[in-house]
């Protein structure tokens, strides 16, 4: 029986571990976003081009997430543990967010022409 619980105890941790992961990186794309936006007012230039590797970045983010959600799932499914459901409900939550910080950045990649008037 102990043998079961480390078990369990293991694949929760690497789901947790892969959530934060997912997350980090889902954080790193929304910040090179924002300054994305902060170099684009300061220059007057709505053009400046975000670069791909936050794509890359916020699609592994994404990618991390989901797996991490999809071995929760796979080894949770029947568990009623409220340690399982906390995680399911925070992956669920962390997946989200992936996906519209990866939506976001399609968003700011396109070009704005007028960012200054004058």
């Amino acid at each position: 029986m102990a043998q079961g619980v480390r078990a369990a105890r293991r694949r929760q941790g690497l789901v947790f571990a892969l959530m934060v992961v997912g997350v980090l990186l889902s954080l790193t794309n929304t910040n090179a976003q924002t300054e994305l936006v902060h170099r684009r007012s300061a220059s007057c230039d709505g053009t400046l081009p975000l670069p791909t590797s936050v794509y890359f970045v916020g699609f592994a983010g994404l990618a991390i997430g989901a797996i991490a959600l999809v071995l929760l799932v796979g080894w949770f499914h029947h568990s009623r543990q409220p340690i399982a459901l906390t995680l399911f409900a925070a992956a669920s939550a962390a997946v989200v967010f992936e996906i519209f910080a990866v939506i976001t950045a399609f968003q700011e990649a396109r070009p704005i022409e007028a960012l200054c008037f004058g």
